[in-house]
């Protein structure tokens, strides 16, 4: 049946209208699963289903490696980050990134990933702390870093086997990951825990720590890192090094959210 002159097609509006109200529940929510989505749509469970799937594989939505829930995509991420593109997250980061370098003695970083390799956007360094030169981390395979392994974790199991197709995989120090498995290993833990640690893994003399950092809408923006060295890192320090990462992660977006309300434009 052809669609009506003079107007769009109802169903076309209502298929959209489903599409708005599915990506809208991320708003206030961090995941959905079918049946909620169903009862969102007033649909039966395989129409919500399939909606679902159809925003899964445009990268809007993420399946949980679980299976019975979805989250916020990077297509979700891209749009918010352009819709926000007078937004600087690094103009609204460095204040609490400083603030922090202050308060413990370590460079505070700012990580994205690229593949199989980290890289940084922006750092904050205590004065005087003696570690590698901060280029150092766009170079490293994000396998050996605290922030690398965290964002990997965010990726499907099936992912990760694209990325890293053999078992052997690249090492900096004797202390790094060397093999697939016990990166997937140590990947479900993170996934746990929601944060990662390292310990001489890309250098000998240095230790991390990272945690995630996200968006007005919860998207995933990278991951924020406290680094050192390796003698800074027993246990007391990573867990005090770990809380105060989150706490400044959460300041970050909490800043970023304000801003998004502040705006002329928003609604």
């Amino acid at each position: 049946m052809e669609p009506r002159r003079g107007g769009p097609d109802r169903s076309t509006l209502s298929s959209a209208a489903n599409v708005l109200l599915l990506l809208s529940h991320f708003e206030k929510h961090d995941s959905i699963s079918v049946s909620e989505a169903a009862r969102l749509l007033d649909v039966a469970p395989s129409s919500a289903h399939r909606a679902l799937t159809t925003l899964k594989e445009l990268g809007f939505i993420r399946q949980q490696e679980s299976g019975r829930r979805y989250t916020a995509g990077h297509r979700l991420l891209d749009i918010a980050l352009g819709a926000l593109s007078q937004i600087d997250l690094r103009e609204i980061a460095r204040p609490h990134l400083q603030h922090l370098s202050n308060v413990i003695p370590a460079q505070i970083w700012l990580i994205k990933l690229d593949s199989t390799r980290a890289y940084s956007f922006d750092m904050q360094m205590t004065t005087g702390i003696a570690l590698a030169e901060p280029q150092v981390v766009s170079s490293l395979p994000a396998h050996t870093l605290a922030a690398g392994k965290l964002l990997l974790s965010r990726l499907s199991d099936a992912q990760i086997d694209k990325l890293y197709p053999r078992e052997r995989l690249e090492t900096s120090t004797t202390r790094s990951i060397s093999r697939k498995a016990q990166l997937m290993h140590e990947l479900k833990l993170i996934r746990k825990f929601d944060y990662a640690v390292q310990i001489r893994e890309n250098l000998p003399v240095s230790a991390a720590v990272a945690v995630p950092l996200y968006g007005a809408i919860k998207e995933l923006l990278g991951a924020l890192a406290v680094s050192g060295p390796a003698e800074d890192f027993d246990l007391d320090a990573r867990r005090q090094r770990i809380r105060l990462a989150r706490e400044t992660a959460d300041a970050i977006t909490r800043d970023i959210r304000d801003r998004v309300r502040r705006r002329p434009d928003a609604v």
